[in-house]
């Protein structure tokens, strides 16, 4: 059978039978339903070989040249996976971060990008540090409000639209239906990041979406034993095959085993999502109310300020992932997470075994996760033991239950700071900064820069043209950092004053070693030594306010050694 044969169902059984359309869970379950033509064997077989041989006269007649683009063990998973999303093809990556990845980078710098300021945390973080170094215009922006997703909306500079619903870990609903309506009135795609969901709750190309993109480390393995990602197309497009292309030029490709265990993983899919959800139900409408928890975040709970959506666009459940918010805030949650038996505490979700974590810990200063947070992926472990497990660690709090703590929400005072509120403060605080108004008067902003050095300084091409967009009356937007003199001594007052206060929370510091011929030379001293983000502070950081800020300055030289640090090329967590 070759590759695409039987898509959403086919009109023929596997057997070659025609008469019905299989249902998605007969087609889970038997894999498509094919049998090897020459072995009989029901189970497929796994091809490790990384080259094929040509043809006598240097063709292919298999159709496979090499294993990157080619090799057969990737047509199972990725033909089912197809198959369940109702798409057009399914392309398999090494990770869930290298599909995501991939559909960015097939857009071309100086796109416009929307995405949630809710979503995974680690490809919000690559967005920002990445994406925008090379040419991306990324905005974040509450994308289940449908206002503010179609405020972002700029026609014929917006090319994506990112969706993640039930979007990490707040779980928060959007109504992929409508935003594909707005998207596609703006001429963007839309995209679904539709991990939580898995095709057995939610199918985004059914409602719209061209792409829908998996970590399918997740759900579609379930095993918690091979790390993998898709991609799958509504249609074959040119967007499509730049997808593709990257995948096959960039070599994000995933293991034959791990793809085998994928599609090994996707036999059991139905089953497993529907065990995960009922249990997940179960332990959300338990814990509602409870002393010690201010907030069980669950979207088929009917509180959930998304629930009515997510009850017409989820089908069967409503995944197997929840919060909990603990009373006593982050040492509370941090202590209930520490006294579990059953629950495991590890990073992942969709797997067999139920796991908790403390995410806010995790995702560090910037991320808009509460500190007083537990997230929970319910595994098939008998839910009575889940709940026991999480009483007996609520109970370990003792009976202080503290009075919740007034949330006060105050709102931005101009329309310039509601701007930087609402679309731009996110990404800076993302990348370790902030910003200042410092004035505004004929149609000039002035914004200082606080924070690290290179927070801003990369972005302000982005922070103008998304302050322009919600604010015609401002004509110009300029990001300052302070005044400067000419000489060594200037120079050195000016790093201390702006640069290595910002940096000294990583143990660093940035020194003048000399000036000569019109460049600066440098030299990064402490935690700043080894760091393996040294250079793309010193790039896109410090040097565009030396060269902006210091007269005659046309260069700056970085004299460090960098692998001479006591901890050489570490990756730090920007704070």
């Amino acid at each position: 059978m070759s590759k695409n044969d039987n898509v959403n169902g086919g009109g023929r059984d596997n057997s070659g039978n025609s008469g019905w359309c299989l249902s998605p869970e007969t087609l889970s379950a038997q894999a498509l339903g094919r049998v090897d033509p020459v072995t009989r064997a029901l189970v497929p077989s796994l091809h490790p070989s990384t080259t094929f041989e040509r043809d006598a006269d240097g063709g292919y007649s298999s159709g496979r040249g090499y294993s990157r683009p080619h090799n057969p063990t990737y047509d199972e998973a990725e033909d089912l996976l197809a198959a369940l999303e109702g798409g057009h093809d399914c392309l398999l990556f090494g990770s869930g971060m290298a599909a995501a990845n991939a559909v960015f980078q097939a857009l071309l710098p100086g796109d416009h990008v929307v995405a949630p300021k809710v979503m995974y945390w680690a490809l919000r973080k690559w967005l920002v540090d990445f994406a925008v170094s090379w040419g991306l215009e990324v905005e974040f922006t509450d994308t289940h409000d449908l206002d503010a997703l179609a405020a972002a909306m700029r026609p014929g500079r917006t090319k994506l639209v990112w969706l993640e619903t039930p979007a990490n870990p707040l779980w928060t609903i959007t109504d992929i239906k409508a935003a594909a309506a707005i998207a596609h009135g703006a001429r963007a795609r839309l995209a679904v990041d539709s991990t939580v969901a898995s095709p057995v709750l939610t199918r985004p190309i059914e409602l719209g979406a061209d792409l829908v993109v998996h970590s399918a480390s997740k759900y579609l393995n379930g095993h918690g034993d091979a790390l993998a990602g898709a991609v799958v197309g509504a249609r074959d497009d040119g967007f499509w095959q730049r997808i593709r292309a990257w995948r096959r030029d960039g070599g994000a490709m995933l293991g034959t085993l791990e793809a085998w265990l994928l599609q090994r993983g996707m036999r059991t899919l139905f089953v497993r999502v529907a065990r995960c959800s009922e249990s997940a139900m179960t332990i959300a409408e338990h814990f509602q109310g409870h002393p010690r928890i201010s907030h069980v975040l669950y979207p088929g709970l009917p509180g959930h300020p998304g629930h009515d959506v997510a009850a017409s666009q989820m089908r069967g459940g409503f995944s197997g992932m929840l919060s909990l918010r603990i009373r006593g805030g982050e040492g509370a949650a941090i202590a209930v997470a520490a006294q579990v038996k059953v629950f495991k505490r590890a990073t992942s979700l969709g797997g067999v075994e139920s796991l908790i974590e403390h995410r806010a810990s995790i995702e560090g200063p910037a991320t808009p996760v509460p500190d007083d947070l537990l997230r929970l992926s319910i595994g098939l472990e008998a839910v009575d033991d889940l709940l026991a497990d999480l009483e007996q660690a609520l109970d370990s709090l003792g009976d202080d239950i503290p009075a919740d703590a007034e949330e006060i929400e105050s709102a931005p005072s101009s329309p310039v700071e509601r701007v930087l509120e609402n679309h731009v403060r996110a990404m800076v605080q993302e990348r370790g900064g902030d910003l200042e108004i410092r004035e505004f008067a004929d149609g000039v902003l002035v914004l200082a820069m606080t924070g690290s050095p290179g927070a801003a300084m990369p972005l302000e091409k982005t922070i103008g043209n998304t302050i322009r967009h919600y604010l015609p009356e401002v004509a110009d937007v300029r990001i300052i950092s302070g005044p400067a003199g000419g000489g060594q001594a200037d120079v050195q007052s000016m790093l201390d004053d702006l640069i290595n206060p910002a940096i000294a929370a990583h143990g660093g510091k940035v020194m003048v070693s000399h000036i000569a011929d019109g460049a600066v030379h440098l030299r990064l001293e402490g935690g700043c030594q080894g760091c393996a983000m040294a250079e793309l502070t010193l790039r896109q950081g410090i040097e565009p306010i030396l060269l902006a800020q210091v007269p005659g300055i046309h260069a700056v030289v970085d004299e460090t050694d960098h692998g001479a640090g006591t901890a050489p090329y570490f990756k730090t967590k920007k704070s």
